[in-house]
C-alpha cells in the first residue's frame, strides 16, 4: 500500500527555490540540506515538494506541469497576486469542472492551482411546456450526444456506460433526447447516480433538477433507505435536493 508521494523538482538554486515556495507561494515550513546546500523540501498542509540543484537540467523543464489541490483557490490567487507570483495563466472554470490558475516557478515548472469551479445559479425559469421526463435508460447514442455537449467532449467509455442499472432521459416537444442521467447499482443499498447532464440550450430550466428527482424516486422504490453518492463540483446544485457535501456527495433516500 503507498502511504504518500512527493515530486522532486530540479533546482538552480535550492535555498532561492525554497524562498520562492515559502515567502511568495505561501508554503509554511521548509528545510535545506547540505553546505552548500543542494536539497531541499518546502510543505503545506499535507504536500510537500522537494527541490534537488540540477543546475544543468533547469533550462529543459520550462513548461512541465505540477497540479496542486486548494481548498480556496480565489483566496490563494488574490495571496499569489498580492505577493507578485508570475501567473501564465489566470483564473477561470475550466470545462472539466475545476477553477484554476497556473503559476511558473522560477525554475520553469507550471504549478496548476485548482479547486471547485465557482457555482453561479442561473435565475430558473418555468418548467418548459412539452419537455417529458421519462424513467429509461439512454441508448448509447443518446448518452454521447448529451454527455458529450453538455459534460465531455467525447462521452462513452468501453464498458462504463453498458453498466448502468437505471436511468432517467428528458425530451423535448419534438421527442428528442436533452437530457440524461445514469444509475449505478453498487452494492445492496448503495447507489451512484454519474453523468447528469443537460443539453446546454435547455439548461436552467430546472430539468436537470426534474431528473435528479425521478432518479431518486426510482432507488427509493427499490431500495427504501438506500445511499445514493456521487461526485460532483457542483455542490450547490445538489445540495438542494438534499446531498450533502463530504469527499462524496451523499443522500440517503
Amino acid at each position: 500500500m503507498l502511504t504518500g508521494s512527493s515530486p522532486i523538482l530540479v533546482a538552480a538554486d535550492v535555498p532561492s527555490t525554497v524562498r520562492f515556495y515559502t515567502g511568495v507561494l505561501g508554503f509554511t515550513s521548509s528545510w535545506v540540506w547540505g553546505e552548500p546546500p543542494t536539497i531541499g523540501a518546502a510543505t503545506w498542509g499535507t504536500v510537500t515538494i522537494m527541490f534537488s540543484q540540477m543546475p544543468d537540467l533547469v533550462g529543459k523543464v520550462e513548461g512541465h506541469e505540477h497540479w496542486l489541490d486548494v481548498e480556496d483557490v480565489n483566496a490563494l490567487h488574490a495571496l499569489h497576486l498580492e505577493r507578485g507570483a508570475m501567473i501564465v495563466s489566470d483564473i477561470e472554470d475550466k470545462p472539466w469542472g475545476r477553477r484554476e490558475y497556473t503559476v511558473r516557478d522560477p525554475n520553469g515548472y507550471y504549478l496548476r492551482f485548482a479547486g471547485d469551479a465557482s457555482y453561479v445559479p442561473v435565475a430558473p425559469t418555468a418548467f418548459p411546456t412539452g419537455v417529458e421526463i421519462l424513467r429509461r435508460k439512454p441508448t448509447l447514442e443518446e448518452y454521447q450526444q448529451v454527455v458529450g455537449s453538455a459534460v465531455y467532449n467525447k462521452a462513452g467509455a468501453s464498458g462504463v456506460f453498458e453498466r448502468s442499472w437505471a436511468g432517467v432521459v428528458a425530451t423535448d416537444p419534438a421527442g428528442e433526447v436533452i437530457g440524461t442521467v445514469r444509475v449505478m447499482y453498487d452494492a445492496p443499498g448503495w447507489f451512484s447516480i454519474w453523468d447528469v447532464a443537460v443539453l446546454p440550450d435547455w439548461q436552467g430550466q430546472r430539468i436537470g433538477t426534474a431528473m435528479m428527482e425521478a432518479a431518486l424516486e426510482i432507488v427509493r422504490e427499490e431500495s427504501p433507505g438506500a445511499f445514493v453518492y456521487l461526485f460532483t463540483y457542483r455542490h450547490e446544485f445538489y445540495e438542494r435536493i438534499g446531498f450533502d457535501k463530504g469527499s462524496v456527495d451523499i443522500v440517503k433516500v
